[in-house]
Order: structure tokens, then sequence, then C-alpha cells
């Protein structure tokens, strides 16, 4: 019979039998008895040998500390479906350095990986059936596995064929080993060989009735058969049995392999997702600082950092995400996060293969063997954007500052100014190392209320942080705050004198130790305090009084200003007097094109991305034009990570002027913020930018203040 015949007839064998196909359907009847068997050998082989491949992993990993990363199991398992089987992270447009972006990894990836899946899919069910486990492989369900498969076959060889197309350039800054080549070129081969094998069928078998569910099957056979004809007799047997035998080869040797090739960031990524650490990332493992036996602090050598870690180290896939992302490599700083990963994976490696060698063998230390340099680890600004970024869950940020720790704790190498303000912060209670006894003078001739232990209880303790009490820009916004306060008649009080330093640049400079001792102090001293809830209008202070102070028993209820703001406003406690009109929508020519900067600490850091906004629209009545990079894509100012108090090493220009130079882009007059550091920052760097040099910095707080009655003081 024909290929034309049998499209004539595929209409009514569907009308008369169910629609399904026999699984080891062949030419003479079904497959041999022995390559079924031979089947479940190789299968057996490839799961030892991919068994023993990652028996391999988990041993490296041990060689890590202990670190509990399996509770919270339904979280876990949430964020597993979500980054893992939903690919959220790998689909978002990748970030470019020129603050652009592109849709060509994610579209490459996800065809890839949901064409892969879709096949796995298939043959799962396949496989279930066959074992008489499930019974569902017939009708409706069979069409719709059968199309599947077919779309998942031509999805995977279009993402791999992008992949190879990328792979290809040999400028874009990416790994072009044999290893990519061969894992490609596999994947490939597989589904090339899945295609043939089901075209093989389609010519062969007598009225097919699943022709019109496996198109791309049923193409393959048209043009096969019409330029070579159909396979006849034994020559039919003998190929569709050498097809299906190489087939079954192929995929338990890809089955095998897949520890052995870049395939096996399948597994590590999956673990490493359902492992990653729970909370804002921002966070910092705690530290045991009573160790007496202790012979170092932060890790010294690569096997002193946790399992998790390690795990983190060998699920790098290599994408450059980070590196792309981060404001200090962007500006010619020693920092590459990718860089620093790949350079802990291969110590890590290295390490694991000299103790297996020899048992007493001990491990190099990481700066001095030159692994990790001190001005790459100096650099992070600790804005987060590399870990937000990565799609397999690797904490950058957090891995920066363990080796942080470790060389200001154990080495005591900090730069001289950062060294400086801890110092000052211990001594003066501030990392300018002014006064203690002047940290009220800003509130001369405010009447304000004055928290002790012996005053009743305020709903709102507000925390003024350093910036606020000492530099002379952050003081007009401590005053705008106060102005706000008692505009909404809020029960409200600050500590005077009695406030010192949060410790926030302290920790950030790497020096845990002190800032334990800080907030312990801190804490003991705000639980004999009378309030309901804290204020601050900080990001560091911010983050530091919520999270951070939680290891020391702080566990206090904290909001940004902002978000105190919104609040108060949306409660009606707040009455403006000004117009409510901005001149990017044709408003009021008082009211200056407006634009929002999310700080680090408080965007991506915990989230906040709305208040700010919405104190502006509808405490201040002002609407805003939003840079290209805002929100969760917002660039940092370069003030975080310590980096307020020294200037890192290289770069041949600043990484504020990156950020002044999105806000000229929306032809902004006034830029807005809710950061002490920022504020500063931007302001120093004014008219370095071109279209920056008049523009207006204030705080959100200011803009609204702004608005309220004069009476308010």
């Amino acid at each position: 019979m024909t290929m034309s015949d049998q499209m004539q007839t595929v209409g009514a064998a569907l009308a008369n039998q169910e629609l399904t196909r026999q699984i080891y359907w062949a030419p003479g009847g079904e497959i041999g008895a022995w390559l079924r068997v031979s089947m479940y050998v190789w299968l057996v082989l490839g799961l030892a040998v991919a068994g023993y491949g990652i028996w391999r992993y988990v041993q490296r990993w041990r060689l890590g500390r202990p670190e509990r990363c399996w509770d919270q199991p339904y979280e876990r398992f949430v964020s597993l479906l979500r980054d893992g089987l939903a690919q959220a992270r790998v689909l978002r447009r990748r970030r470019q350095r020129d603050g652009s972006h592109s849709g060509y990894a994610a579209w490459m990836h996800g065809l890839i990986f949901y064409g892969f899946m879709a096949l796995v899919f298939g043959t799962t069910v396949v496989a279930l059936e066959e074992h008489g486990i499930l019974r569902l492989y017939r009708g409706w369900f069979y069409g719709f596995v059968t199309v599947l498969c077919e779309v998942g076959g031509v999805a995977l060889a279009v993402g791999l064929a992008m992949g190879i197309a990328r792979r290809s350039k040999k400028n874009s800054g990416f790994d072009h080993g044999l290893d990519y080549w061969v894992l490609y070129l596999l994947l490939l081969i597989l589904t090339v060989q899945g295609f043939a094998l089901e075209a093989m069928r389609l010519m062969i078998q007598e009225n097919p009735i699943d022709a019109g569910y496996s198109f791309v099957g049923w193409g393959i056979a048209l043009g096969w058969s019409a330029v070579f004809g159909v396979p006849q007799g034994q020559s039919a047997e003998w190929i569709y049995a050498g097809l299906w035998s190489f087939h079954m080869l192929t995929t338990m040797g890809f089955l095998a392999a897949v520890p052995y090739s870049r395939a096996m960031h399948i597994v590590t990524a999956a673990l490493n997702l359902y492992t990653e650490r729970q909370g804002p990332r921002v966070n910092l493992r705690p530290m045991d600082l009573t160790n007496e036996a202790a012979e170092h602090f932060g890790p010294k050598t690569v096997t002193e950092f946790t399992w998790k870690d390690l795990l983190s180290f060998d699920s790098c896939t290599e994408c450059r995400r980070c590196t792309d992302i981060c404001p200090a490599n962007a500006v010619g700083k020693d920092l590459d996060p990718r860089a620093v990963i790949l350079k802990l994976r291969d110590a890590m490696r290295a390490e694991a293969v000299a103790l297996s060698a020899k048992a007493d063998h001990v491990p190099a230390p990481l700066y001095e063997s030159g692994t990790i340099t001190a001005d790459e680890v100096w650099a992070c600004t600790n804005c987060g954007a590399c870990v937000s970024e990565c799609p397999v869950g690797i904490d950058q940020m957090g891995t920066i500052m363990e080796l942080r720790r470790y060389q200001t704790l154990s080495l005591g190498e900090v730069p001289q100014a950062a060294a400086k303000a801890i110092e000052n912060v211990l001594q003066h209670g501030n990392p300018w190392g002014l006064a203690a006894a002047d940290r009220m003078n800003w509130a001369k001739g405010l009447d304000l209320p004055l928290l002790t232990e012996e005053s009743p209880q305020v709903e709102w303790l507000y925390w003024i942080g350093c910036a606020g009490s000492y530099d002379p820009s952050n003081q007009n916004v401590t005053r705008s705050v106060i102005k706000i306060l008692k505009a909404s008649g809020v029960s409200f009080a600050v500590m005077g004198k009695g406030e010192s330093c949060s410790g926030e640049p302290v920790k950030r400079l790497g020096d845990e130790y002190n800032f334990s001792e800080i907030a312990r102090s801190n804490v003991a001293h705000l639980k004999n305090l009378k309030f309901a809830k804290l204020v601050t209008h900080c990001p560091h202070c911010f983050n530091t009084l919520k999270n951070d102070y939680k290891e020391y028993g702080g566990d206090f209820e904290v909001f940004h200003h902002t978000q105190l703001i919104a609040a108060l406003s949306s409660d009606g406690l707040l009455n403006h007097t000004a117009p409510l009109n901005n001149a990017a929508s044709g408003g009021s020519k008082n009211d200056p094109v407006t634009t929002y900067h999310d700080p680090c600490f408080l965007g991506r850091h915990n989230g906040e991305y709305d208040a700010p906004r919405q104190a502006l629209l509808d405490a201040a009545g002002v609407e805003l034009v939003e840079m290209e990079l805002a929100r969760e894509t917002s660039s940092c100012c370069g003030m975080g990570g310590g980096n307020m108090w020294f200037e890192s090493k290289g770069g041949t220009q600043q990484i504020v002027e990156d950020r002044l130079g999105h806000v000229a882009a929306t032809g902004a007059k006034r830029l807005v913020t809710g950061c002490s550091f920022c504020l500063i920052n931007f302001r120093g760097a004014l008219g370095r930018v071109k279209g920056t040099e008049g523009l207006e910095v204030v705080d959100v707080a200011q803009v609204v203040a702004e608005r309220l009655p004069a009476s308010n003081p």
C-alpha cells in the first residue's frame, strides 16, 4: 500500500479503532525479546554509572561544613516549582551590560528545557503504561501526549540550534569547550532518532491511526518514501531494529553521561534551588564567635564553606548573568561575581582530588594562594543584583561577604578608611567620628518627645540614624519626617542622645565580632523602652533593625518611613494643600519632572517598591517618570556593602555616574530616593554627568512635607 493509500484509510480507521499504538511495535509484529531485555541491561548500567558520578559530587559537597537547608519543605517545594520547573528566573529577559534586555537566552533555554521535559513526560507515560502502572495511553490522552512530544521535539531541536549558534560566537564571553558541543549534539541526535523511528513506523505500519497526531514523523515519512521508497520485508525489520537499538543505547548513554557533562546542572540546579536559604537574601549566616578553639573566623580554605556553598559552586552554569549586571564590574572594578564562584568551584574540585589521594592533605588558603584577591572582595556593594539575577539560586553576595569576614576578622586587612569608620563607630557611636554629644544638634528649636526607660509607651519610636543626625542633607530629611509625624497626630518619640549607631557599617565591612557587641547593646536598650513599632528613614538601619537584630533577640516591628507615610496617607491622616499635578503629565510647572531611585536595601533586599511610589502619589500628588532600570532591576548607587566609608580600588568611572546617566535619560529635573547613602552620593556626583547639572535630589519625606500646611513644624 502506498503512502497516499494509507492517508485515505486513516479516517476510516479512526472511526473503528481506539486511538493508541503498540508500545513494542516492529515491522515483524513486535521488537524481539532480546532487544527488550538488553534495554533494561543498558538502563541498569546507565543508572549505575550515573549514580557513581552523582555520588562523587555528593562526596565533594560533604567536605563542607554542616548547614541546615531541609526545613520548610512546603516553601522549598513551591520555590523549586517556580524557579525550577516553571523556569521563572531563566525565562526573564536577560539584562545586558548596556541596560538593554535580550530574550535570546530565555527563548533558547526555554525551548531546550520544555522540549526536553515534554519528551521525558512522554517517555514516562509509555513506561508506566508498559508496566501496567497507569492505563491511560489511549484515546484523547494518547493524542495529547503524542502532540506534546511532537511539539517538544521540535522545540528542543530549535533550542539546541540556537545554543550551537550562540556558542559559535567567539566574542560572546562564554566558554566554547568541547563539553558544550557534546551535550548539544547528543541531545540533537536523540531528537532526530526519535523522529526517525516514528517516521519508519508510520511508513511501514498498515493504517497508522495516529498519523494526524504524529505530524512531524508523518511529514518525514512522506518525504522519505517519496525519495527512497518504503522499506519492505526483512530489510524493514533490520532497519527498524537497528534504529530502535541505537536510540535506546544513545538514551542510556546520555543518562550515564549526565554527571560527567554539562547536563549535570539539571541535577545541581534543582538541588540548589530546593536548598536555597530562606528569608531575605541580604541576611548573612550566623557566626560562632564564642569558639575559643577557633584559629580564625570566616572561610580560610574552600572546604570551610558549608556543603550548601559547595553545592552552589557546582551549580554555576557560567551564564554570566551575575557579571553582566554587577555595578562594580561595569565600571571596571576588580569584581567579577561569576569568576569568584568559578574560582571557588575549581579550588573545591582540586581539594577533593587531593584529599582523596592523600588523607592528610592540608587545603590551600584562598587568599595566600592567590585564588581570591582582596580587591575583588572589597569591591562588592552588596546590591544583591547578582543573587536576584542568578537562575540557579547561587548566593554570590553571601559568598563574597564570607570571604570579607575572613579578611577582616582573621587577617585584619581592612582598607584604611574602612578601618577608621569601624573605629569611629566603636569610639564615638557614628562612622564619621563626630561627637556623640552633637547627635541632637539638628533638633534645636523643635519640641520633640524623648523616649526614656521612664517614659510612657508611644506608638512609634523614630530611629534617626547617624546620617539623619550628622549629615546636613539628611538632617533636612529628619526634620521632614518629624513634620509628617506631627501633622498626622500619631504618638511618637525619639531616643535623643540615647541613640547610637546601628552597627550596619561595621557588619557590612566584615567585622561581625564588634557588630555583635553593638547589636546586643542596642537590643538591650530598645527592650527597656516602651514603644509599639520602630520607624527609620535609612534603609541600611531599616534592614539591620528588622533582619540582623533578630539573631540577637531583637524581634521588633520595623518600618521604613515611606511605608509609614503611605499608611498615614491611606488612613487620611495627612492633608496636603499644594497642587497635585506634575509637569510630566501636563500639570503644574511648579512641579518638576520627577523620577524615583529604588535603594537596594529597601527594594531588592526587603521587597519594598510600592510604598515610596504610593507615598509620592497619594501623599504628595507626584507622578513619576520611571527609569528603565527600576524596581527589581534597579541599579545601585554604589554606597552599599560599606562602600560609603571607603573607595574600593579600580574603575574608570564611578557607579553613581552610571546611575545618574539613567536619571538623565528620563529628562527628570528632580530625583527622589528613600536612602540616606543614596542622597549623599547623588548630591556629591551632580554635574559630573551631562543632563544632571541642575538636578534636584531629595528624599520622599521632603517632597511630602512640602505639601503639608506651613503651620506644621
